[in-house]
């Protein structure tokens, strides 16, 4: 006869009920382990060339120069085990400067495909939706 400890049996029910909500929920965004995210901010400002800086408390992603209309993107694993992943970016231009949370976790856990698009206007930046636009007011 084949004896099985109790911890055994706990560890295999435990596996086999995260395998199968991952399996199940996986492609949907609410999976137990987090997905790659990208960040993709597209310039909106009329006639004016858009830097940004973005970071989050360990990493600093450098200055991008954008033209009217182009596009930069990042790429991160949000944190694991607590909904704590922040990035924010400065946004400068000719007469401004502003700063704004682009991503917040708990904020931007539905990206469409795990893509957060954000195109960024005068007044404040727009997050693209499949519905539309959300836009938001800069942060300072």
């Amino acid at each position: 006869m084949v004896s099985i400890s109790n911890t055994t049996v706990v560890v295999c029910l435990f596996l086999t009920i995260f395998f199968g909500v991952q399996l199940k929920y996986g492609m949907s965004g609410a999976a137990l382990l987090p997905h790659k995210v990208r960040v993709e901010i597209t310039n909106r400002l009329t006639d004016r060339h858009l830097v940004v800086k973005c970071k989050d408390k360990k990493n600093d992603l450098g200055v991008h120069q954008l033209n009217v209309g182009e596009k930069y993107s990042f790429t991160f694993l949000p944190s694991f085990f607590f909904r704590t992943t922040l990035y924010f970016c400065h946004f400068t231009w000719l007469e401004e400067d502003h700063y704004f949370d682009i991503y917040v976790e708990d904020r931007d856990t539905q990206c469409d495909h795990n893509v957060c698009s954000w195109e960024i206007f005068p007044n404040g930046p727009c997050r693209i939706l499949t519905t539309g636009q959300k836009c938001f007011k800069w942060s300072r």
